[in-house]
């Protein structure tokens, strides 16, 4: 079903425990709000911070659930208690991530080039007959988003959006579309539908799909920088699979040891990359290796509760020496 408009009277109540929401994710992916929020980071830097699962808050977007649906929902600016001003229904918690994060870069003016656009496949660099130099052409892409925010039928979030004919035609170069309203004419592409899809396209599918599985005590894990993640990784696992930006040299490392069995979500926060080794030169392929374990609570308050403890590099050496730990 498509995103479907509703009413605050209709909202589950709230707060909504996150860490049992990602237990609700299953058939979809685990660590879909851990992506939604890196996404964020990227588009919209410390805004990320508005971004909200299982709660509501003050220019705030959520994402929540219902018995038979995930939710978005953006509360109005500086009013307290938080009060809905838009929600709409989806059927899919990927849905309703993508859904939010769009408004959320609406909200932040994120702005749209042209190199975004062909990176998702809107615009291609075409040869025209009369043309020397490589022109922007629309693509069939193109014309499927802009059928769509010409629906009025449609939930959505804000009207404007972009002109394509502006780059129709014109030389394959940067360039930046500022926003306005439909045109009676030519291409247009609704902000908030553009940049779901965008959305769409960074968060997870079928990667790292879980119903859990139970990590047993005993085990080493390490991480890096600080704790107020909700996932570690095996040992040694490569740097670029961690989902963090710069070098490893740039962060703490941190070894840990699970004193229980604790139920986790394999997966990473990243699905591939290519950053280079240590010393290599040119780029290689995608890291492999390693494994990464989604838990259903930040680390810092796992380690508050004494279930993993944080031991020195020494420590963690001699416990697998002595047998008293595994990797």
């Amino acid at each position: 079903m498509a995103a479907a408009a509703v009413s605050a009277e209709a909202l589950p109540l709230v707060p909504q425990d996150e860490y049992e929401l990602v237990g609700r994710l299953y058939p979809e992916s685990a660590w879909m709000f851990v992506w939604g929020r890196r996404l964020l980071r990227d588009m919209v830097g410390g805004g990320v911070s508005r971004f909200l699962v299982g709660r509501r808050g003050p220019g705030c977007w959520s994402v929540l659930h219902t018995d038979s649906a995930w939710v978005a929902v953006r509360c109005a600016d500086d009013v307290l208690p938080a009060l809905p001003t838009h929600a709409v229904a989806c059927d899919s918690a990927r849905e309703a991530v993508a859904y939010a994060a769009a408004g959320m870069m609406v909200d932040a003016g994120v702005s749209i080039d042209s190199h975004l656009l062909w990176d998702l496949g809107f615009i291609e660099p075409a040869r025209a007959p009369s043309s020397v130099p490589l022109v922007w052409k629309p693509t069939e892409r193109a014309r499927r988003l802009d059928s769509s925010s010409r629906d009025d039928g449609r939930a959505r979030y804000e009207t404007d959006g972009f002109a394509l004919e502006r780059l129709r035609g014109r030389p394959a170069r940067f360039g930046v579309l500022s926003p306005g309203p439909a045109p009676d004419g030519g291409l247009f592409l609704n902000r908030h539908e553009f940049f779901t899809s965008l959305s769409h396209s960074r968060l997870p599918g079928d990667f790292a799909v879980s119903s859990g599985e139970k990590l047993l005590e005993n085990t080493l894990l390490e991480g890096y920088g600080s704790p107020n993640v909700p996932y570690l990784f095996s040992m040694r696992t490569p740097f670029e699979r961690q989902g963090l930006p710069q070098t490893a040299s740039g962060h703490d490392w941190h070894i840990y040891l699970t004193q229980r069995p604790l139920w986790t979500f394999p997966g990473f926060p990243v699905e591939e990359t290519t950053v280079p080794a240590v010393g290599a030169i040119e780029a290689k392929g995608p890291s492999t290796g390693g494994q990464g374990y989604l838990f259903r609570d930040l680390v810092s308050s796992l380690l508050r509760s004494g279930e993993i403890i944080e031991v020195s590099r020494w420590e963690g050496t001699r416990l697998l020496k002595e047998g008293r730990a595994r990797r």
